[in-house]
């Protein structure tokens, strides 16, 4: 599988990589699949473009602002440039762990402002949100990122087991794609347990559950770790979030945190939900 220049084209002097193609249309698909889901619970779909609206600008912000605080050493404050420095997001640098809390706010903003319970919503779009981080992953494809280790063995030097790093001379572990691969998978999942549950707040427990493993597991190959002295970062904060998921999710199912019942709005052109669930 060839490599491609990183670069799709130029409008004058702006530059447009495929890292923000491929980025965008994740997010469109995601955000397609969450409306989808909305319109079976009820929910208008003005309300989704506002929950939209709020949540992707704060996932990007939460996104460099965790990259930023996981490389503090890269953007030390010296002077007024180093501090515009920190959110000169086009020079690159965000990180999906920082996205989820920030996209949370966001559509925690819209639930408040709709007087929603943020579980019906999170429910929703996370069968979309994992959907979107499937296919964003093809981002770091084109920018040659988020690979694993080398592989010297030539029998392993072929796609999807390895890509070739040209900055590197070397084929390293395609992790971009085995992330993929793993979150379509969770994808199916989470839409399964949308349709089936009879749970608030287990469809998106069950995203955190997945997602976290996925991540844990993933960080352990990544050559760009970080690592506070032998400890990959990563690997210990993500198999923590994967435990207490793990915890609640097992917890709602039995019944010993009551979530409710998902249900149909009655009344979705006022964006209210009915008495049981307020």
């Amino acid at each position: 599988m060839p490599n491609i220049d990183p670069v799709a084209f130029h409008l004058g002097s702006l530059t447009v990589r495929w890292y923000g193609i491929f980025i965008t249309v994740a997010i469109l698909s995601g955000y397609i699949v969450s409306c989808l889901n909305a319109k079976r619970r009820g929910v208008k779909l003005d309300m989704m473009l506002e929950v939209f609206l709020f949540a992707v600008p704060l996932a990007i912000l939460g996104a460099r602002l965790s990259y930023v605080l996981f490389h503090a050493k890269d953007f030390a404050v010296h002077s007024w440039s180093d501090f515009l420095r920190i959110f000169a997001i086009r020079k690159g640098g965000i990180s999906i762990l920082g996205a989820i809390p920030g996209g949370a706010l966001g559509v925690y903003i819209a639930c408040k402002i709709n007087k929603v319970p943020l579980s019906y919503l999170l429910d929703i779009i996370a069968p979309g949100l994992i959907l979107g981080q499937a296919l964003g992953r093809w981002g770091n494809w084109a920018n040659q990122e988020l690979y694993g280790r080398m592989i010297t063995n030539e029998s392993y030097q072929v796609f999807p087991i390895a890509v070739f790093i040209e900055r590197e001379n070397a084929w390293f572990q395609a992790t971009f794609f085995y992330e993929m691969v793993l979150n379509l998978i969770g994808f199916a999942i989470l839409m399964a347990v949308f349709y089936r549950s009879k749970k608030n707040l287990l469809t998106f427990m069950t995203y955190l559950c997945w997602y976290m493993v996925v991540r844990a597991v993933m960080e352990v190959f990544r050559e760009d770790a970080v690592f506070v002295g032998s400890i990959r970062l990563g690997v210990l904060g993500c198999a923590i979030a994967a435990g207490i998921s793990m915890v609640i999710t097992v917890l709602i199912y039995v019944g010993k945190i009551r979530t409710g019942k998902p249900v149909v709005l009655e009344q979705p052109e006022k964006n209210k939900l009915p008495d049981t669930l307020k």
